[in-house]
Protein backbone atom coordinates (compact mmCIF):
# COMPACT_ATOMS: atom_id res chain seq x y z
CA UNK A 1 0.00 0.00 0.00
CA UNK A 2 3.29 1.86 0.48
CA UNK A 3 4.11 2.38 -3.32
CA UNK A 4 1.04 4.09 -4.57
CA UNK A 5 1.35 7.01 -1.28
CA UNK A 6 4.87 7.17 -2.98
CA UNK A 7 4.36 6.95 -6.57
CA UNK A 8 2.02 10.06 -6.02
CA UNK A 9 3.98 12.12 -3.63
CA UNK A 10 7.09 11.66 -6.69
CA UNK A 11 4.38 12.99 -9.02
CA UNK A 12 3.29 16.15 -6.86
CA UNK A 13 6.93 17.03 -6.57
CA UNK A 14 7.35 16.53 -10.52
CA UNK A 15 4.29 18.43 -10.68
CA UNK A 16 5.36 21.57 -8.46
CA UNK A 17 9.27 21.94 -9.60
CA UNK A 18 7.77 22.31 -13.21
CA UNK A 19 5.10 25.09 -11.80
CA UNK A 20 7.99 26.72 -9.78
CA UNK A 21 10.09 26.46 -13.08
CA UNK A 22 7.82 28.42 -15.45
CA UNK A 23 6.73 30.83 -12.63
CA UNK A 24 10.54 31.61 -12.07
CA UNK A 25 10.96 32.12 -15.97
CA UNK A 26 7.62 34.06 -16.78
CA UNK A 27 8.13 36.71 -13.34
CA UNK A 28 12.08 36.44 -13.77
CA UNK A 29 12.13 37.25 -17.23
CA UNK A 30 9.90 40.59 -16.90
CA UNK A 31 10.99 41.94 -13.69
CA UNK A 32 14.64 42.04 -15.04
CA UNK A 33 13.24 43.32 -17.83
CA UNK A 34 11.19 46.18 -15.88
CA UNK A 35 14.58 46.99 -13.89
CA UNK A 36 16.29 47.24 -17.04
CA UNK A 37 13.57 49.79 -18.54
CA UNK A 38 13.46 52.12 -15.46
CA UNK A 39 16.91 52.17 -14.98
CA UNK A 40 17.94 53.38 -18.76
CA UNK A 41 15.28 55.66 -17.77
CA UNK A 42 16.37 56.92 -14.60
CA UNK A 43 19.59 57.25 -15.68
CA UNK A 44 18.93 59.18 -18.75
CA UNK A 45 16.03 61.09 -17.33
CA UNK A 46 17.41 64.62 -17.26
CA UNK A 47 18.69 64.21 -20.89
CA UNK A 48 15.77 62.26 -22.45
CA UNK A 49 13.46 64.37 -24.57
CA UNK A 50 9.23 63.84 -23.57
CA UNK A 51 8.72 61.36 -26.60
CA UNK A 52 11.85 59.28 -25.20
CA UNK A 53 10.55 59.05 -21.75
CA UNK A 54 7.34 58.74 -22.77
CA UNK A 55 8.93 55.66 -24.76
CA UNK A 56 10.63 54.17 -21.93
CA UNK A 57 7.37 54.51 -20.00
CA UNK A 58 5.76 52.82 -22.33
CA UNK A 59 7.68 50.14 -22.59
CA UNK A 60 7.50 49.17 -18.39
CA UNK A 61 3.62 49.53 -18.85
CA UNK A 62 3.56 47.15 -21.10
CA UNK A 63 5.78 44.75 -18.71
CA UNK A 64 3.05 45.32 -15.83
CA UNK A 65 0.37 44.05 -17.85
CA UNK A 66 1.94 41.11 -18.77
CA UNK A 67 2.76 40.66 -15.41
CA UNK A 68 -0.53 41.22 -14.10
CA UNK A 69 -2.04 38.74 -17.00
CA UNK A 70 -0.24 36.47 -15.52
CA UNK A 71 -1.49 37.17 -12.38
CA UNK A 72 -5.11 36.98 -13.39
CA UNK A 73 -4.72 33.53 -14.71
CA UNK A 74 -3.09 32.41 -11.57
CA UNK A 75 -6.38 33.84 -9.49
CA UNK A 76 -8.20 32.24 -12.88
CA UNK A 77 -6.63 28.62 -11.92
CA UNK A 78 -7.44 28.93 -7.60
CA UNK A 79 -10.85 29.88 -8.55
CA UNK A 80 -11.83 27.28 -10.05
CA UNK A 81 -14.19 24.95 -8.49
CA UNK A 82 -17.37 23.29 -9.17
CA UNK A 83 -20.82 23.50 -8.04
CA UNK A 84 -23.41 21.41 -6.84
CA UNK A 85 -23.13 18.24 -8.00
CA UNK A 86 -26.56 16.82 -10.15
CA UNK A 87 -27.99 14.03 -12.40
CA UNK A 88 -27.63 15.26 -16.08
CA UNK A 89 -29.90 12.95 -18.22
CA UNK A 90 -27.25 11.78 -20.83
CA UNK A 91 -29.46 12.83 -23.70
CA UNK A 92 -29.19 16.13 -22.48
CA UNK A 93 -25.62 15.59 -21.80
CA UNK A 94 -24.56 14.53 -25.43
CA UNK A 95 -26.82 17.13 -26.88
CA UNK A 96 -24.98 20.22 -25.28
CA UNK A 97 -21.73 18.53 -25.85
CA UNK A 98 -22.27 18.00 -29.91
CA UNK A 99 -24.11 21.74 -29.97
CA UNK A 100 -21.00 23.26 -28.18
CA UNK A 101 -18.36 21.67 -30.61
CA UNK A 102 -20.41 22.68 -33.55
CA UNK A 103 -20.64 26.08 -32.31
CA UNK A 104 -16.39 26.32 -31.86
CA UNK A 105 -15.89 24.98 -35.42
CA UNK A 106 -18.44 27.06 -36.73
CA UNK A 107 -16.36 29.18 -39.94
CA UNK A 108 -13.81 26.67 -39.55
CA UNK A 109 -12.93 24.03 -42.65
CA UNK A 110 -13.17 21.35 -40.09
CA UNK A 111 -15.43 17.99 -40.22
CA UNK A 112 -17.34 17.26 -36.47
CA UNK A 113 -18.45 13.34 -36.34
CA UNK A 114 -20.36 12.10 -33.21
CA UNK A 115 -21.34 8.63 -32.14
CA UNK A 116 -22.75 7.37 -29.05
CA UNK A 117 -22.81 3.92 -27.42
CA UNK A 118 -24.58 3.90 -24.46
CA UNK A 119 -27.68 2.79 -22.45
CA UNK A 120 -30.11 6.06 -21.42
CA UNK A 121 -28.76 6.82 -17.74
CA UNK A 122 -27.56 10.16 -15.88
CA UNK A 123 -24.53 11.94 -15.14
CA UNK A 124 -22.99 12.48 -12.11
CA UNK A 125 -21.88 16.29 -12.38
CA UNK A 126 -22.28 20.08 -12.97
CA UNK A 127 -23.84 21.41 -16.07
CA UNK A 128 -20.99 24.83 -16.04
CA UNK A 129 -17.78 22.98 -15.05
CA UNK A 130 -18.60 20.28 -17.90
CA UNK A 131 -19.36 23.29 -20.24
CA UNK A 132 -15.95 24.58 -19.39
CA UNK A 133 -14.07 21.52 -19.77
CA UNK A 134 -15.51 20.28 -23.30
CA UNK A 135 -14.58 23.74 -24.22
CA UNK A 136 -10.85 23.40 -23.07
CA UNK A 137 -10.39 20.13 -24.70
CA UNK A 138 -12.30 21.03 -28.01
CA UNK A 139 -10.19 24.13 -28.23
CA UNK A 140 -7.35 21.88 -28.05
CA UNK A 141 -8.40 19.48 -30.93
CA UNK A 142 -8.90 22.84 -32.76
CA UNK A 143 -5.68 23.77 -32.68
CA UNK A 144 -3.73 20.34 -33.07
CA UNK A 145 -5.94 20.44 -36.85
CA UNK A 146 -4.88 23.91 -37.54
CA UNK A 147 -2.06 22.96 -39.97
CA UNK A 148 -4.04 19.22 -41.51
CA UNK A 149 -5.04 19.26 -44.70
CA UNK A 150 -8.55 17.54 -44.03
CA UNK A 151 -8.78 18.46 -40.42
CA UNK A 152 -11.28 16.22 -38.32
CA UNK A 153 -13.08 16.18 -35.29
CA UNK A 154 -15.38 13.19 -33.28
CA UNK A 155 -17.00 12.82 -30.96
CA UNK A 156 -17.38 9.50 -28.87
CA UNK A 157 -19.41 8.67 -25.97
CA UNK A 158 -19.32 5.18 -24.50
CA UNK A 159 -19.72 3.66 -21.25
CA UNK A 160 -17.13 1.73 -18.83
CA UNK A 161 -18.29 0.21 -15.47
CA UNK A 162 -19.35 2.80 -13.64
CA UNK A 163 -18.53 6.04 -15.75
CA UNK A 164 -19.17 7.85 -19.39
CA UNK A 165 -16.14 7.96 -21.42
CA UNK A 166 -16.34 11.26 -23.86
CA UNK A 167 -13.63 11.03 -26.26
CA UNK A 168 -12.24 14.21 -28.44
CA UNK A 169 -10.83 12.58 -30.97
CA UNK A 170 -8.53 14.80 -33.71
CA UNK A 171 -6.44 14.09 -36.85
CA UNK A 172 -3.68 16.09 -35.61
CA UNK A 173 0.06 15.28 -35.32
CA UNK A 174 0.05 14.11 -31.61
CA UNK A 175 2.09 14.54 -28.63
CA UNK A 176 4.96 14.35 -28.61
CA UNK A 177 6.93 12.83 -25.55
CA UNK A 178 9.01 16.01 -25.13
CA UNK A 179 5.99 17.52 -23.49
CA UNK A 180 4.01 14.69 -22.42
CA UNK A 181 4.84 14.85 -18.79
CA UNK A 182 4.05 19.19 -18.87
CA UNK A 183 0.55 18.43 -21.01
CA UNK A 184 -1.52 19.03 -17.37
CA UNK A 185 1.16 21.32 -15.66
CA UNK A 186 -0.51 25.04 -14.77
CA UNK A 187 0.73 27.45 -17.18
CA UNK A 188 2.79 25.56 -19.28
CA UNK A 189 1.70 25.88 -22.70
CA UNK A 190 3.40 25.92 -26.73
CA UNK A 191 1.40 28.58 -28.11
CA UNK A 192 2.16 32.11 -28.15
CA UNK A 193 -0.31 33.85 -26.46
CA UNK A 194 -2.56 31.17 -24.08
CA UNK A 195 -1.84 30.90 -20.32
CA UNK A 196 -1.71 27.57 -20.47
CA UNK A 197 -4.75 26.77 -17.77
CA UNK A 198 -6.87 24.53 -20.37
CA UNK A 199 -5.99 21.46 -19.49
CA UNK A 200 -4.99 22.12 -15.75
CA UNK A 201 -8.33 23.22 -14.85
CA UNK A 202 -10.22 20.55 -16.65
CA UNK A 203 -8.52 18.37 -14.36
CA UNK A 204 -8.97 20.32 -11.38
CA UNK A 205 -12.75 20.35 -12.17
CA UNK A 206 -13.39 16.84 -13.50
CA UNK A 207 -10.85 15.48 -9.86
CA UNK A 208 -14.21 17.76 -8.03
CA UNK A 209 -16.67 15.35 -9.90
CA UNK A 210 -14.76 12.11 -8.89
CA UNK A 211 -14.19 11.97 -12.71
CA UNK A 212 -10.49 12.34 -14.82
CA UNK A 213 -8.81 13.54 -18.02
CA UNK A 214 -6.14 11.71 -19.99
CA UNK A 215 -4.92 12.19 -23.27
CA UNK A 216 -3.17 9.86 -25.16
CA UNK A 217 -2.09 9.48 -29.39
CA UNK A 218 -4.17 7.82 -31.75
CA UNK A 219 -2.53 5.48 -34.36
CA UNK A 220 -1.81 6.50 -36.88
CA UNK A 221 -1.89 10.09 -36.23
CA UNK A 222 -3.53 12.58 -33.81
CA UNK A 223 -4.77 12.58 -30.14
CA UNK A 224 -7.53 11.58 -28.14
CA UNK A 225 -9.11 13.19 -25.40
CA UNK A 226 -10.96 11.35 -22.75
CA UNK A 227 -13.32 12.75 -20.09
CA UNK A 228 -14.42 10.32 -17.97
CA UNK A 229 -17.56 10.85 -15.55
CA UNK A 230 -19.62 9.23 -12.89
CA UNK A 231 -22.79 7.68 -13.72
CA UNK A 232 -25.45 7.99 -11.14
Amino acid sequence: MELPVRTNTVQLIEDLEQIFSILRHEFGNTVNSLKMTLDVLVRNYDTFDDPAKLEFLHRAMVLVARQHKFLDAMRSYARAAVGEIEEIPLIFFWSDCVSLARAKIAGKQIGLKQQIHAEPYNILANSSAIHQVIGHLMDNAIDAVSDVESPEIELLAFTRIGYCVVQILDNGPGISEEIRSKLFTPFFTTREGHSGLGLAISRKMLSQMDGRVELNNRSPRGTAANMWLKIG
